[in-house]
């Protein structure tokens, strides 16, 4: 069997590399972002809730079914702030 030569293949990557390099990540760091990603999230939670909100709003308004801002209803009325009529006996 013929064998070939095993000579190790060296690469110089000294200079190049260090430029490209990404530079180190600190404890601040993911804080930093963990706390803006944090931040994010509840102003879009507020903002959905403000929405949400308004439209329960909007929907009252627009078909009041409240006997107290002058509006009959069509519902049932208990009358459980009635007093009792009811003897004990």
């Amino acid at each position: 069997m013929l064998q070939e030569s095993s000579t190790p293949v060296l690469i110089d990557v000294g200079e190049a590399a260090a430029g490209a390099a990404t530079e180190e990540i600190t404890v601040a760091d993911v804080l930093v972002s963990a706390f803006s990603f944090t931040g994010v999230i509840i102003v879009v939670a507020v903002l959905l809730a403000v929405a949400f909100a308004g439209g329960l709003i909007w929907l009252r308004k627009l078909n009041p079914t409240n006997s107290l801002n002058g509006e009959e209803t069509e519902r049932t009325r208990l009358d459980l702030n009635q007093p009792s009529t009811d003897q004990p006996g």
